[in-house]
């Protein structure tokens, strides 16, 4: 697997990193196990807010990435999660790229934002 998940509890929500090489043909199925894992410790543990940190590198493959958008939102939903923040670090072009899968994440989880540093996505996720 070349994408790797840290979860780390904060008590009010969850906070987890990726890290490692996106590859084409493989990102989607290992960007959906990762968020199968989130939703999983959001159904265990009741969490209703998440903290997403990518440090993935390479290219972000659209298609792959439409159809992660699509499946995670209503599986994390089904596990109770209602407020999504995903911080992007890698440059600008991953940053487009993802925005792209944000707005497809929207019509499943409607409060699903994309950012480019932690303060401002923490500040998002934690407003009533």
């Amino acid at each position: 697997m070349s994408i790797e998940l840290s979860l780390q509890p904060k008590g009010d929500y969850l906070r987890f990193e990726v890290s490692g090489r996106r590859v084409k043909g493989q990102f989607g199925s290992e960007m959906l196990k990762v968020w199968e894992r989130v939703a999983n410790e959001c159904r265990t543990h009741k969490y209703r807010r998440v903290l997403g940190i990518s440090k993935t590198t390479g290219p972000v493959p659209r298609v792959e990435l439409y159809d992660v958008a699509a499946k995670a939102p209503p599986m994390l939903r089904r596990a109770g999660c209602r407020k999504v923040a995903y911080v992007v670090l890698g440059g600008e072009e991953a940053m487009q790229a993802i925005k792209f899968g944000e707005h497809v994440a929207a019509s499943h989880l409607p409060v699903t934002q994309v950012f480019a540093d932690e303060a401002s996505a923490f500040a998002w996720l934690m407003e009533p």
